[in-house]
């Protein structure tokens, strides 16, 4: 009987938890930026391939902007983009990069949901 008491209240810790890692977090910035801005942030989708793999549709939805710096890669394959998370560079997925889509200002943007990249607009021009 305890057994299932326990295991009760630590599903129930787990699920909030969960929950609380779920949403976007609003900052009141975000106010300050023109609607036509927020509008775009606001409707800017997951791509096809990270719909798949993640369990929302749009890129804030749930996942945060982050203020970071980029590095781009030229292979004989295509661009390769790299972010830098703390001391360490991590490479964007390819399926998460919107090709030949930017964001407003052209700056690279990049969406982080639970530590993983969701959505990647490159830079208008690169870096």
């Amino acid at each position: 009987m305890r057994v299932r008491i326990v295991c009760r209240v630590l599903g129930c810790v787990v699920a909030i938890a969960l929950a609380s890692q779920a949403q976007a977090t609003w900052k009141p910035e975000y106010a300050d930026n023109p609607p036509e801005v927020q509008d775009w942030y606001r409707n800017a989708e997951l791509t096809e391939a990270a719909k798949v793999r993640f369990p929302f549709k749009k890129c804030c939805d749930h996942a945060d902007v982050v203020k970071t710096k980029f590095n781009v890669s030229r292979t004989n394959s295509g661009d390769e983009w790299y972010w830098l998370d703390g001391d360490h560079w991590r490479r964007i997925p390819n399926d998460v990069i919107h090709w030949g889509r930017h964001a407003p200002g052209g700056q690279p943007t990049l969406f982080i949901y639970s530590g993983k990249e969701t959505c990647f607009f490159p830079g208008d021009g690169g870096i």
